[in-house]
């Protein structure tokens, strides 16, 4: 019955689109945070704010993967 409602490839799209958005700041965030010049100049509230926004985005990366995968 959903399937009337949406436009399944429309929204698998979407969720690809949003999982390599989500996959891009994920990279991004793990290389700031091996970066030991990072780490060493920042404040510590600012590498936890960067470690919080990191565990964050798996958490999002996987939920966004598992909906993709309801679709194949």
């Amino acid at each position: 019955p959903l399937a009337s409602m949406v436009d399944m490839e429309a929204e698998k799209a979407r969720l690809q689109k949003e999982l390599a958005e989500v996959k891009t700041n994920v990279e991004r965030l793990e290389l700031r945070l091996n970066d030991s010049a990072f780490i060493g100049k920042a404040p510590p509230a600012v590498v936890q704010k960067e470690s919080e926004r990191l565990i964050a985005g798996k958490d999002k990366m996987e939920r966004l993967q598992q909906q993709l995968a309801r679709f194949n």
